[in-house]
């Protein structure tokens, strides 16, 4: 069953009232912040989405769970309606291009606001994004700027080439457009919230 439209309109309320709480400061976050207050979250803009999930919603329980100890307000938002959300794949993607069997078992994202998404949003993606452990995101790029807020402890990230860091649960990482970037998991999945703020038309490509 979809998830009704008040509780994701008060999840996504939750979500950004946490995130102008923790990280009013943070690189990307007004934008964020600003983009999201234009979107139109009324009853009138919502829509019923047919619920889809994939396999890598198996991760959901275990990674929720963990961000419950991290940020809980926004992992019992997400809790309250990550099944009746659509979970989805970037078309682009696939265990060949990643060079990883298994890839796509591992790997799915559902849009709140998008154009998949229950909220159609105005040029603004805001979403929810899930790895399995042990997987590694591939340098890739998008015209989009775009922030993620990692609910989750154990990932690394890499920016322009450089040497991958480890973020701590709770931390925001802010990618100017086109800048590449990676993902690796480690023994635990990750569980992050995204944002685009503009340029959303075009999917993620892989950086050659």
């Amino acid at each position: 069953m979809s998830a009704a439209r008040g509780e994701l309109a008060a999840a996504i309320a939750t979500i950004a009232a946490s995130l102008a709480r923790r990280h009013a400061g943070a690189p990307g976050v007004a934008d964020v912040l600003a983009r999201l207050d234009q979107q139109d979250l009324s009853a009138d803009a919502f829509r019923q989405v047919e619920p889809a999930r994939l396999a890598g919603c198996r991760h959901l329980p275990e990674a929720i769970g963990e961000a419950a100890m991290n940020v809980a307000e926004v992992a019992a938002a997400i809790a309250a309606i990550e099944d009746g959300l659509c979970w989805r794949q970037n078309p682009n993607y696939s265990d060949s291009a990643m060079g990883q069997p298994g890839y796509m078992r591992n790997y799915a994202y559902a849009e709140l606001i998008g154009p998949a998404g229950p909220f159609a949003g105005d040029d603004f993606l805001l979403g929810v994004f899930l790895l399995g452990p042990g997987v590694h995101y591939l340098d890739h790029r998008h015209a989009a700027p775009e922030l993620y807020w990692v609910l989750t402890d154990g990932s690394q990230w890499q920016r322009d080439g450089g040497g991958f860091a480890g973020h701590p649960a709770g931390g925001i990482i802010w990618h100017q457009p086109w800048v590449s970037h990676a993902t690796r998991t480690g023994a635990g999945p990750m569980l992050a919230l995204y944002a685009w703020t503009r340029d959303t038309d075009e999917f993620a490509q892989l950086s050659t």
